[in-house]
């Protein structure tokens, strides 16, 4: 085996380190009803239609490597595209947190879900509403933007190079603020109408102590809350949407 061609096979693993890593934590490919073989199918899919994109670029690099940077590379290529995987992810988080928020205002708390994207089981309405999300970013071809943003990763952070902790450090916190304002902008209409709904219910328990307002009005919290969302869904989904493709946008970073 020639040095050229070893180089060019593990080229082609390190690409695969960072496309393989990614996709562990990218939205809906790394959900769990997806089996193993078919992740890494699509790993080995997304590495052969990059290398020969990437390998020009890279090959000096892994020639002029030593043993234990070579050792190196495989590391930092799995550091990267987790961190961008876990990025993306983040919205994911976001997305269910507000759902489980939501569910709290509106009574359905206590009633247990399917778990599809995680392994625990969460709320109804956290399950409903992170599936649908991950059809819409499929359907609409969202993950391939993501694969974009791992090839222009190579630009910011080369291969072979010193990873950047600080700027790294620094972009995860920043998605972590981004995805928790909003899911704070999700849950606020629900966050009015918990506030309404209780304070209503405190009333009214107030000057009917002979009955139990709050189980007897438990439907129709479900309901109102139900109602809610049904209203406002599209503009719901469209502003996780909205933010998701801006983060995309700006190359995942």
């Amino acid at each position: 085996m020639t040095d050229d061609f070893s180089s060019s096979i593990f080229v082609i693993f390190l690409i695969m380190c960072r496309v393989g890593s990614c996709v562990m934590f990218a939205p809906g490919l790394s959900s769990l009803r997806i089996p193993y073989q078919i992740r890494l199918f699509v790993t080995l899919g997304v590495t052969a239609a990059l290398s020969p994109i990437l390998m020009p670029q890279l090959s000096g690099t892994v020639s002029a490597a030593t043993p234990d940077g070579r050792v190196f590379m495989i590391l930092t290529e799995v550091i990267i595209g987790s961190a961008i995987g876990l990025m993306a992810r983040f919205f994911i988080f976001a997305l269910q947190f507000a759902a489980t928020a939501i569910s709290n205002f509106v009574g359905l708390a206590g009633i247990p879900g399917i778990p599809l994207e995680e392994a625990e089981t969460g709320s109804p309405l956290a399950t409903l509403v992170s599936s649908a999300a991950v059809v819409i970013i499929m359907s609409m071809g969202l993950h391939i933007e993501m694969l974009k943003g791992v090839i222009e990763s190579y630009d910011v952070m080369p291969m072979g190079q010193e990873l950047p902790m600080n700027a790294m450090a620094s972009n995860l916190v920043k998605a972590v603020s981004e995805t928790w304002l909003l899911a704070l902008r999700l849950c606020g209409p629900f966050v009015l109408y918990g506030i309404v709904v209780n304070f209503a219910l405190g009333l009214g328990n107030r000057f009917a102590q002979q009955i139990s307002v709050y189980h007897a009005t438990t439907g129709a919290v479900i309901l109102g809350g139900l109602l809610l969302l049904y209203l406002i869904w599209i503009d719901w989904i469209l502003i996780f949407l909205d933010a998701y493709q801006a983060w995309l946008g700006a190359g995942g970073f």
